[in-house]
Formats: C-alpha cells, structure tokens, sequence
C-alpha cells in the first residue's frame, strides 16, 4: 500500500515526506505505529472503528464515541500535517500513524463488527489451518500465495492498469470505511461456510477484496498526502547542516540505510531493558526518536558510562539498518562513540 502511494505523489509532497521523515520511506514508517502499541496504549482505539454489520450508515456519535476511532484519527493526523506551525516531530508522527491508520481503514475487519472483536473471536479454519477471521484478513491469505513483496506489488500495479484509479481516489474517509464494511458484509463474513472451513473458493474471492483494497489504500493515501502538502514549505528545523562526507544528522540516518556512516545528534533519551540493551535515543524519546543508537547488553565501564551520554551531541559510526521501522546502529564498543560534527 505504501509502495504504491510512494508513486503516486506530486514532487512538492514526496519533498515533504522526506523533509518530515528524514528520508524514510512510507512502506518503513508505515510498521511503526504497531510496533509502539505496547508503549502507547492511548492509540489502541484508533485502529479501527466498530461499525456492526447490520449498519449501512456511519453514525460518529455511535460508532466514534469521543472521536476514538481510526476515521477521526486520520482526520486528526491530517490536520497537524497541514498545520505548518506543527513541530517536524509533531509531524512526523502525525504521517507515520496516517500511513498506518489508512492501511488498518482498508481492511474490512478494522471497520465491521459482529460482536466478535473484528473477527478476533470468530473461529475458522483456513484451507484446513485453525485460526481466526480477523487474521486471515490481516495477512494469512496472502502469506498462503508466497508470492516475494516485488512479485506481488507487480501483480497489483498490472491489476492497477486495468482500473479507473480516479474513481478510487474520490469519496471521504467515512465514505472509504463503508466501502470496507459492505466488503466484510458481502465477502469476509457472508462467504463463510457454515462449518467455518475456508475453502479455496473463498480464499480466491477473499484475495480479490484484498487486493482492491490494498490498491484503493495506497491510491487513497497519495490523494491525501497530495492534497495536505500541496503549499508544502521546508521549516528551519528540516535544514540539512553542513557535515563532512560520510555523516549524516539523526534525521537524514532513514535515508542512508545500508551505509557505513557516522549519525550525528542529540541524545534525548537513554533507556536500558530488562535484557540488558541500551537504547540511546536521538532527538525524542522514544517512540518519538528520529534515530537510535543500539548497544546489545554492553559489559564493562563503557556499558556503564552511556547513561552520561543524554542531553549530550555525539555521533555514532556503523552500519545504518532498519529494525522494525526502527533507524539505528548497532553499537559492540566505546569506539563506535565519537566527536559530534558540525553544528
């Protein structure tokens, strides 16, 4: 989904996506808001939005109480990244959990009810396989295809040539919701057989509806970006500062990974596990971090001494990787820690 809305933006919001996002791509930054869910339970509601199936019509008052439900939070995060007086950080996670909230808006079990948890609580059995509804909609049936993420987006965008695209991209958010909820209506509930045992008929139309989805998702989150960051203008605090070959700022570290580098920044945050790891965050604490510096149960006095590292600019050399959505370096020793340069 993310892949395909990375194509489809204007050059003024594929600007802002970086600016914002320090060079991450959407598909990375899109895992982010589940893989902070344990740390951010404030957010949980805003997954999805319980519409029962007998519903044709989306009622915010009885569907969104509060406003706690993944339609008024994409509206949320659309407003603070239209907002340029928002701070970069304050953006950054508005569009992380955007990219997220309009992926989790297109599958149909994030938006339809049937007093089961979104199909949580709906036992089946898929091509023989016990699970549950909302997994099979949540990934099990394309993991049954094994098709690689390239075969398979290039599968979707052959299927996109076929489709009127502009069509997709009109309609509302609600409007978006709805059109989830007639598919688990019609296809993720309604074509179940009576004794719950998914067969390949019902994997083949389930697939279609996920496929569809998938491409209206990623068609649907280009429309929005496009529209928000249409008079998009770069703030001081996304200003590159001048730093020698080979060396980055925490917040360019996304667009360098699989190099060799040095990342240079501010810690914010220093955060030890149970297991052992120290966590050096850059910019914010987690999970607001642009960029963290990993040390893997470090033993010894160097160990020890990370902690005196927050509030403190240094930089940090390794190799940049990606971990869960997660910017960062692998530290095995004091000499990974260098001299901050630049300003």
């Amino acid at each position: 989904m993310a892949r395909i809305a990375e194509q489809r933006l204007t050059p003024r919001a594929r600007d802002a996506v970086r600016d914002i996002l320090g060079g991450q791509s959407l598909a990375d930054a899109s895992v982010w808001a589940d893989n902070i869910r344990q740390y951010r339970h404030d957010a949980d509601s805003l997954h999805y939005v319980n519409i029962p199936l007998q519903d044709t019509v989306y009622d915010p008052a009885r569907h969104c109480p509060s406003g706690r439900c993944v339609i008024a939070a994409i509206e949320a995060d659309r407003r603070v990244l239209a907002n340029p007086a928002a701070s970069v950080t304050d953006r950054a996670e508005a569009l992380k959990f955007l990219v997220h909230f309009i992926g989790d808006l297109h599958q149909p079990l994030h938006v339809a009810d049937n007093d089961d948890r979104g199909g949580n609580r709906r036992v089946v059995y898929l091509l023989g396989d016990s699970t549950n509804l909302h997994a099979v909609w949540d990934g099990a049936l394309l993991d049954r295809e094994g098709l690689s993420e390239t075969s398979y987006l290039g599968q979707l965008r052959h299927e996109m040539d076929t489709m009127d695209l502009a069509a997709l991209e009109r309609g509302s958010v609600a409007d978006w919701a709805m059109e989830g909820h007639r598919t688990a209506v019609a296809v993720a509930y309604g074509r179940i057989p009576r004794d719950g045992r998914l067969n390949r008929a019902y994997v083949v139309e389930a697939k279609a509806a996920v496929d569809h989805a998938i491409i209206a998702a990623g068609v649907r989150l280009a429309r929005v970006l496009n529209d928000v960051f249409a008079s998009y203008r770069p703030s001081e605090a996304s200003a590159t500062p001048a730093l020698p070959p080979g060396t980055y700022t925490d917040r360019e570290a996304a667009a360098h990974l699989g190099e060799t580098a040095t990342v240079v920044g501010t810690v914010a945050a220093v955060f030890r596990s149970k297991g052992g790891n120290v966590y050096l965050d850059f910019g914010a604490d987690y999970p607001r971090q642009t960029f963290t510096a990993v040390a893997l149960a470090p033993a010894g006095p160097w160990g020890a001494k990370l902690d005196t590292l927050r509030g403190r600019r240094i930089g940090v050399r390794g190799k940049i990787v990606s971990y869960r959505g997660r910017v960062e370096i692998v530290l095995e020793g004091s000499d990974q820690i260098v001299a901050a340069a630049g300003r």
